[in-house]
Protein backbone atom coordinates (compact mmCIF):
# COMPACT_ATOMS: atom_id res chain seq x y z
CA UNK A 1 0.00 0.00 0.00
CA UNK A 2 1.35 3.43 -0.96
CA UNK A 3 1.21 6.20 1.65
CA UNK A 4 0.99 9.94 1.13
CA UNK A 5 4.33 11.70 1.02
CA UNK A 6 6.12 8.32 0.95
CA UNK A 7 5.63 7.76 4.66
CA UNK A 8 5.80 4.20 5.82
CA UNK A 9 3.71 2.63 8.57
CA UNK A 10 6.92 2.09 10.51
CA UNK A 11 7.78 5.82 10.35
CA UNK A 12 4.30 6.85 11.52
CA UNK A 13 4.36 4.23 14.31
CA UNK A 14 7.80 5.29 15.56
CA UNK A 15 6.92 9.00 15.35
CA UNK A 16 3.71 8.48 17.31
CA UNK A 17 5.69 6.52 19.90
CA UNK A 18 8.19 9.38 20.14
CA UNK A 19 5.36 11.87 20.71
CA UNK A 20 3.93 9.73 23.51
CA UNK A 21 7.34 9.23 25.13
CA UNK A 22 8.17 12.94 24.96
CA UNK A 23 4.86 13.88 26.54
CA UNK A 24 5.32 11.26 29.27
CA UNK A 25 8.86 12.45 30.03
CA UNK A 26 7.79 16.10 29.95
CA UNK A 27 5.19 15.32 32.60
CA UNK A 28 7.89 13.49 34.61
CA UNK A 29 5.84 10.31 34.81
CA UNK A 30 7.21 6.80 34.68
CA UNK A 31 6.28 4.19 32.15
CA UNK A 32 4.69 2.15 34.93
CA UNK A 33 2.53 5.05 36.16
CA UNK A 34 1.16 5.96 32.73
CA UNK A 35 0.70 2.35 31.63
CA UNK A 36 -1.15 1.48 34.83
CA UNK A 37 -3.46 4.45 34.54
CA UNK A 38 -4.13 3.64 30.87
CA UNK A 39 -4.80 -0.03 31.57
CA UNK A 40 -1.73 -1.28 29.70
CA UNK A 41 1.31 -3.21 30.78
CA UNK A 42 4.53 -1.18 31.03
CA UNK A 43 6.11 -3.57 28.51
CA UNK A 44 3.36 -2.89 25.96
CA UNK A 45 3.57 0.88 26.40
CA UNK A 46 7.35 0.67 26.06
CA UNK A 47 6.96 -1.20 22.77
CA UNK A 48 4.50 1.43 21.54
CA UNK A 49 6.86 4.27 22.52
CA UNK A 50 9.70 2.58 20.62
CA UNK A 51 7.51 2.18 17.53
CA UNK A 52 7.57 -1.61 17.68
CA UNK A 53 3.85 -2.15 18.30
CA UNK A 54 0.69 -0.64 16.89
CA UNK A 55 -1.64 1.12 19.28
CA UNK A 56 -5.41 0.94 18.89
CA UNK A 57 -7.51 4.07 19.01
CA UNK A 58 -8.98 2.99 22.34
CA UNK A 59 -5.56 2.47 23.87
CA UNK A 60 -4.23 5.72 22.40
CA UNK A 61 -7.16 7.56 23.99
CA UNK A 62 -6.42 5.86 27.32
CA UNK A 63 -2.75 6.87 27.16
CA UNK A 64 -3.69 10.44 26.19
CA UNK A 65 -6.09 10.62 29.13
CA UNK A 66 -3.40 9.22 31.47
CA UNK A 67 -1.02 11.92 30.23
CA UNK A 68 -3.62 14.65 30.65
CA UNK A 69 -3.43 15.43 26.94
CA UNK A 70 -6.13 15.90 24.36
CA UNK A 71 -5.95 13.33 21.55
CA UNK A 72 -6.08 16.18 19.03
CA UNK A 73 -2.89 17.63 20.50
CA UNK A 74 -1.14 14.28 20.13
CA UNK A 75 -2.28 14.01 16.51
CA UNK A 76 -1.18 17.62 15.89
CA UNK A 77 2.29 16.81 17.25
CA UNK A 78 2.39 13.74 15.04
CA UNK A 79 1.37 15.73 11.97
CA UNK A 80 3.96 18.42 12.67
CA UNK A 81 6.75 15.88 13.13
CA UNK A 82 5.75 14.11 9.93
CA UNK A 83 5.99 17.40 8.03
CA UNK A 84 2.39 18.47 7.60
CA UNK A 85 1.70 20.97 4.86
CA UNK A 86 3.88 23.97 5.72
CA UNK A 87 1.79 26.35 3.62
CA UNK A 88 -1.30 25.68 5.69
CA UNK A 89 -1.60 28.01 8.68
CA UNK A 90 -0.98 25.78 11.66
CA UNK A 91 0.04 28.23 14.41
CA UNK A 92 -2.73 29.61 16.59
CA UNK A 93 -2.82 33.28 17.50
CA UNK A 94 -2.66 32.68 21.27
CA UNK A 95 1.01 33.07 22.42
CA UNK A 96 0.80 30.51 25.28
CA UNK A 97 -0.63 27.95 22.85
CA UNK A 98 2.15 28.75 20.36
CA UNK A 99 4.75 28.19 23.07
CA UNK A 100 3.16 24.91 24.13
CA UNK A 101 3.12 23.65 20.53
CA UNK A 102 6.69 24.78 19.87
CA UNK A 103 8.05 23.03 22.93
CA UNK A 104 5.88 19.91 22.78
CA UNK A 105 8.27 18.05 20.50
CA UNK A 106 11.42 18.94 22.43
CA UNK A 107 13.04 16.34 24.66
CA UNK A 108 13.05 17.29 28.33
CA UNK A 109 16.78 18.08 28.40
CA UNK A 110 16.48 20.33 25.34
CA UNK A 111 13.57 22.14 26.94
CA UNK A 112 15.64 22.69 30.08
CA UNK A 113 18.51 24.04 27.97
CA UNK A 114 16.17 26.50 26.25
CA UNK A 115 14.80 27.63 29.63
CA UNK A 116 18.31 28.04 31.07
CA UNK A 117 19.48 29.99 28.04
CA UNK A 118 16.39 32.22 28.19
CA UNK A 119 17.10 32.95 31.86
CA UNK A 120 20.74 33.73 31.02
CA UNK A 121 19.70 36.14 28.27
CA UNK A 122 17.25 37.87 30.59
CA UNK A 123 19.99 38.39 33.21
CA UNK A 124 22.75 39.30 30.74
CA UNK A 125 20.63 41.80 28.84
CA UNK A 126 18.47 43.68 31.33
CA UNK A 127 15.93 46.07 29.86
CA UNK A 128 17.35 49.53 29.19
CA UNK A 129 16.85 52.18 31.83
CA UNK A 130 14.67 55.09 30.84
CA UNK A 131 16.67 58.11 29.73
CA UNK A 132 16.41 61.13 32.02
CA UNK A 133 14.46 64.07 30.71
CA UNK A 134 16.52 67.02 29.64
CA UNK A 135 16.35 69.89 32.11
CA UNK A 136 14.93 67.83 34.95
CA UNK A 137 16.98 66.07 37.60
CA UNK A 138 14.90 64.74 40.50
CA UNK A 139 17.97 64.14 42.72
CA UNK A 140 19.22 67.75 42.44
CA UNK A 141 17.69 69.68 45.35
CA UNK A 142 19.24 72.95 44.16
CA UNK A 143 17.08 72.91 41.05
CA UNK A 144 13.83 73.17 43.05
CA UNK A 145 12.25 76.65 43.15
Amino acid sequence: MTFAYSESARLVRSTLGAVLRQRREASRRTLTEVAGEAGLSPAHLSEVERGRKEVSTERLLAVAHALGARPGDIYADLARLLGADAEQRSWPEDPPVKLRLATASLPLEALRSVADFSAYLAMANPPPRPKPRIGFNPTNSEASP
